[in-house]
């Protein structure tokens, strides 16, 4: 059997970048297969990392990049629609900060940062089941769903 040298990331939102960039510290050149003819930049919400997760972008890379795109979260207060506090929950005991950030940011530092790092990013590669079949068919190469 050949060593896999080559892979097929399936989604280019935030998982994309992040799944090729740890396919090439493994060794495996991939490319990140994005639906959509554009990017997705300015779409989305407010979300938070917590600290395994930016240690998680640290192994790729990514870590510092993101971090300078997020605040630091020492504490979360849940408040209802009027205000009124209905709870809170303190930082994580001996861990950093989790980080607030605009998906947006976070999706352009990390596509900028696997750009950098040499993974290429394909829009508009909607593709069928059939078709991918053929791809991967007597190839090292695999095929990897950031989509789940």
């Amino acid at each position: 059997m050949t060593a896999v040298k080559t892979a097929l990331v399936i989604g280019g939102g935030i998982a994309g970048p992040v799944t090729a960039l740890a396919l090439r510290k493994a060794g495996i050149e991939a490319t990140v297969y994005e639906a959509y003819a554009v990017t997705a930049d300015g779409v989305g919400g407010q979300l938070t990392i917590a600290p395994n997760g930016l240690a998680a972008l640290d192994v790729v890379g990514a870590g510092d990049a993101v971090r300078a795109v997020g605040l630091p979260m020492n504490r979360t207060i849940m408040t209802d629609g009027k205000g009124k506090r209905i709870g809170e929950f303190p930082g994580l005991t001996g861990l950093p900060p989790s980080r607030a950030l605009w998906r947006p940011d976070l999706y352009r530092v990390l596509h900028d940062h696997a750009r950098a790092q040499g993974v290429p990013t394909e829009y508009g590669k909607r593709q069928r089941v059939g078709h991918l079949a053929s791809l991967l068919h007597d190839a090292p190469i695999s095929l990897v769903s950031s989509n789940y």
